[in-house]
């Protein structure tokens, strides 16, 4: 996707949210946090042989542990494989393969993504996931831009700036899934910035230059849009793994800003 294409996306987003949210006043981040499922992940066992107690056991632990997760857990035949192996897929479309039990630890869990789900569950707006190239001079930048355009905005105090290296060891499930929101991603060595939201949904991301304070300007107007049939239906980016209970999230933050700032309104 070329910057051009990104740009254009979000504000196809934010022209739909206006023109066709006659009828709801509820923000699109908020509605998308109360009563937007998050898609389900599928963990893929595959085996050629009988599968042993020990590995048995590892699985129905697995399975447990991710049982609050989005992900659901299945073992499958397949008699062409040279050992035993676990895959992620989402919508279908594989994500990750790992080659043993151990490799599959904490893929549904991590810090940076607890600390992104407080901040949804407290009612921010959203948060702008920075996933740093690892080039200085690439990442700067992007991050004076992110930076400047959060203290400028009306909604600076209800949106949240997670900065995250992609060589971090401890997030690298997470890092591999934010690279496969789009299928080119992976093998692209820039700076990018994910609008994350609801239940921890990430819209594709803008990249490199495209981390402008216009395209991020563009984001917050999706997220603080009225909600319309045509965002319920056809929701932008995917669901992020997480363990994260969505119950009883905090009342959105973005409401108080509207009640005290009536010019705000303009969705």
């Amino acid at each position: 996707m070329t910057m051009q294409e990104m740009k254009s996306s979000y504000l196809k987003i934010a022209t739909l949210a206006a023109l066709l949210s006659l009828a709801c006043t509820t923000k699109v981040s908020e509605w998308i946090l109360i009563n937007s499922l998050p898609n389900r992940y599928l963990l893929v066992y595959y085996h050629k042989d009988p599968v042993s107690d020990a590995a048995k056991l590892k699985n129905s632990e697995l399975e447990k542990r991710m049982n609050a997760a989005t992900v659901i857990f299945k073992p499958v035949l397949k008699e062409e494989i040279r050992q035993p192996y676990y895959a992620l897929y989402y919508n279908n479309r594989l994500f990750s393969e790992y080659p043993d039990y151990q490799s599959v630890q904490d893929i549904a869990a991590s810090p940076c993504r607890e600390k992104i789900a407080t901040a949804l569950m407290a009612g921010k707006l959203c948060v702008l996931l920075y996933l740093k190239s690892g080039n200085k001079e690439k990442d700067e930048p992007g991050l004076q831009h992110i930076n400047k355009c959060v203290a400028s905005s009306p909604y600076g105090k209800i949106l949240s700036v997670v900065e995250l290296d992609r060589s971090n060891v401890e997030e690298k499930h997470f890092v591999s899934m934010l690279l496969n929101v789009e299928g080119d991603l992976q093998n692209i060595r820039e700076p990018m910035l994910f609008g994350i939201f609801g239940r921890f949904r990430a819209l594709e991301p803008l990249v490199a230059k495209g981390i402008s304070e216009e395209n991020i300007n563009l984001m917050i107007d999706f997220f603080t849009a009225d909600c319309s049939c045509v965002i319920k239906d056809d929701l932008p980016g995917i669901n992020i793994l997480s363990g994260a209970s969505w119950e009883n999230p905090a009342p959105a933050l973005v409401n108080q800003i509207m009640d005290e700032n009536p010019k705000l309104e303009h969705h």
